[in-house]
């Protein structure tokens, strides 16, 4: 148990027993003050809550909700109703926290002075249940030390956070990192610890929900770069540059290619030597996607996963560039017509 002055914020929408199993994980652990901010339940999750002595944060759902909406909520209840917290962590409610993490963070934020956030290892509850759940599994896996970003799961310093306004709430998807961008710009660093932290639990059970997964991925890109594309020259990075162009030339341009040289090679009578170089460009643009595997695999064998493991996820990083160009698309037509963009929900409650 830890009296350290921390709050805890979860968020969540018709969790049901995943959220019980969240809160019972944090008051098995934490003697402060939690915080739920509930999205729109329909499945008593308020009522749940309020009766395990849980405060309740209950969003206005006239607004467009987005995840880090329901988090600045949170921490602005803390720092109103609860001023002598220093810490924060937050948590999905679809996820537990492991027992002895709050605590361990803590420790190592009261440490490291010059840390804003840190984070543990998120781990899959079922991770072998079904394909989509192995894939979120080794997708949580990473190295310890400084990193550039963690994601949802996190502890953070209450007033640097609060001084920086917290999440962007534009943002539907991937407001951790842009966040984590911020607070390195203000001189802060981001820690990652190799010890459990949270379990989560996906859920995840057909392709076209890995497929909407990845289409707020490629959204989350586009967004990101778009807030950040007049970063100057000298800075360490142009944020999601290289993701934004990777899911474009992977998910659209590539494929275009391939169909109009293929459509020649189809359509018009060629002679030996435009023959050859059209057969050979469209197994070079092939081979691209093949180097594409190759290099995530080689990434994957060093953090670890098995061979089988780390080709099964190369193919599926290959083939995510088409849903995230879809998202990256999405995102700058929504802009050009002016529209809002809505959460992007991926699973069924």
């Amino acid at each position: 148990m830890t009296d350290r002055p921390i709050g805890v914020v979860v968020i969540g929408r018709n969790e049901g027993e995943r959220l019980k199993r969240c809160l019972a994980s944090i008051l098995a652990q934490h003697q402060g003050p939690v915080v739920y901010v509930d999205s729109g339940s329909s499945d008593g999750s308020v009522e749940y809550a309020q009766s395990v002595g849980v405060d309740v944060v209950d969003l206005d759902m006239t607004r467009p909700f987005t995840m880090a909406r329901g988090r600045n909520a949170g921490l602005n209840y803390l720092v109103e109703q609860y001023p002598e917290c220093q810490f924060v962590q937050f948590v999905d409610g679809d996820c537990e926290i492991v027992d002895g993490w709050i605590s361990n963070a803590c420790e190592f934020l009261l440490a490291n002075p010059k840390t804003i956030s840190v984070c543990g290892n998120r781990m899959e509850r079922y991770p072998e249940a079904t394909l989509y759940n192995k894939l979120i599994n080794m997708e949580w896996q990473g190295a310890e030390g400084e990193v550039k970003a963690c994601g949802g799961d996190a502890m953070y310093r209450v007033g640097p956070l609060a001084a920086a306004k917290g999440f962007n709430e534009s943002m539907i998807a991937g407001e951790e990192g842009e966040l984590c961008l911020r607070l390195r710009d203000n001189g802060f660093a981001i820690n990652r610890l190799d010890i459990p932290m949270t379990l989560h639990d996906a859920n995840m059970h057909h392709f076209t929900e890995w497929w909407l997964r990845s289409v707020r991925c490629g959204h989350a890109y586009a967004h990101g770069f778009d807030l950040h594309r007049q970063t100057p020259e000298q800075h360490e990075e142009r944020y999601k540059k290289r993701q934004v162009l990777s899911s474009m030339a992977y998910g659209v341009c590539f494929p275009l290619l391939i169909l109009l040289l293929v459509t020649v090679l189809l359509t018009q009578p060629l002679p030996q030597l435009p023959l050859i170089f059209f057969c050979s460009s469209i197994l070079f643009v092939l081979s691209l996607y093949i180097r594409l595997v190759e290099k995530c695999v080689k990434s994957r064998l060093l953090l670890g996963n098995s061979q089988s493991q780390a080709w099964l996820y190369g193919a599926f990083i290959a083939l995510g560039k088409f849903p995230e160009a879809q998202g990256v698309s999405k995102y700058y037509i929504n802009k050009m017509r002016g529209v809002t963009a809505k959460i992007i929900e991926y699973r069924a409650n």
